[in-house]
């Protein structure tokens, strides 16, 4: 029999196991870790003082008897007693019950007579003085106008139906320059297809503006513009004056008063002036200035007229 000797080892039986000799004995622990320090406490901020709360201001009105202010929600016055009118809604709601009930009756139910006021979105929008004439649609009006725009016709304030033969119809116009003077009225003559809504020709007079798809002049070369107008006019005073023995005592008529006629290059400025005569009396004559080019030719200060 085997006998096994225990090495000198101090009293220790050390034990072999997985090639490691550990004691019987266990292992001195691990040193403690060192504790962490505590963190300083934060230092709580003073709290801040609600300001104390502001009254709200009491609401008031005017009473409209005695115009002493009281309490909003009165419902007689605390002064004189007088009664307080409130909100009466009913100027408003009855006009709109109104109108729902009738656009429900007759887009809804078809009601067959009509309401006994007009429903605001029910009424089709007026068609101008050029379109209710010639009976245009919004897009032929726009194609009409675009011609019109590069002969030199301006808005059309007024539209009135010369003739008609089935295919064409003839219609004399007047835009927002030539209804101003009486000299230029019912000057613009259009042509226009009935089948198709397109512009055929267009005059002014008896001066050709527009055919066969083609402009040939503008309408504006044959008559003057109110800037024009102004522009003879302050040329005519300054002629006319230049013959008066008192120029400065003279009267003129109002700008409606001067006609305006123009030929080629030559234009003629005529109106009457009221003058003062060497004897204390007043006389009126007519005159006439001639222009070529823009510029004076001659003048002729007619005799008085009888008065």
């Amino acid at each position: 029999m085997l006998t096994i000797r225990a090495a000198a080892s101090g009293g220790r039986n050390p034990v072999k196991k997985r090639g490691h000799i550990m004691s019987e004995e266990k292992q001195p622990m691990e040193e403690k870790k060192e504790k962490k320090e505590p963190k300083p406490k934060k230092e709580k901020k003073p709290k801040k003082e609600k300001a104390p709360k502001q009254e709200k201001p009491a609401k008031t009105k005017i009473c409209p008897a005695c115009k002493a202010e009281i309490p909003k929600k009165a419902k007689l016055c605390p002064q004189c007693a007088a009664k307080q009118k409130g909100f009466n809604p009913l100027p408003i709601i009855v006009p709109l019950l109104l109108i729902l009930a009738g656009a429900v009756s007759v887009f809804v139910f078809h009601f067959p007579v009509d309401p006994p006021f007009e429903l605001p979105f029910t009424k089709e929008p007026e068609k101008s003085p050029l379109a209710a004439a010639m009976d245009l649609s919004k897009k032929e009006e726009e194609a009409v106008i675009a011609v019109f725009e590069q002969c030199g016709v301006a808005e059309i304030v007024e539209a009135k139906e010369r003739s008609s033969n089935g295919i064409s119809s003839v219609y004399v116009l007047n835009d927002a320059e030539t209804s101003l003077y009486e000299d230029t009225q019912d000057a613009i003559i259009v042509q226009i297809n009935d089948k198709t809504k397109t512009v055929d020709s267009i005059d002014y007079r008896n001066h050709p503006v527009y055919r066969g798809g083609q402009v040939v002049a503008q309408a504006t070369d044959f008559y003057l513009d109110s800037t024009e107008r102004d522009e003879y006019l302050a040329l005519a005073l300054t002629a006319v004056k230049a013959e008066l023995e008192f120029p400065e005592l003279a009267s003129f008529h109002a700008k409606s008063g001067w006609d305006y006629t123009m030929e080629d290059e030559r234009v003629t400025v005529r109106s009457t002036v009221s003058v003062k005569t060497s004897g204390g009396g007043t006389e009126t004559r007519p005159f006439q200035v001639n222009f070529e080019k823009g510029e004076f030719v001659s003048i002729d200060l007619g005799a008085p007229l009888a008065s």
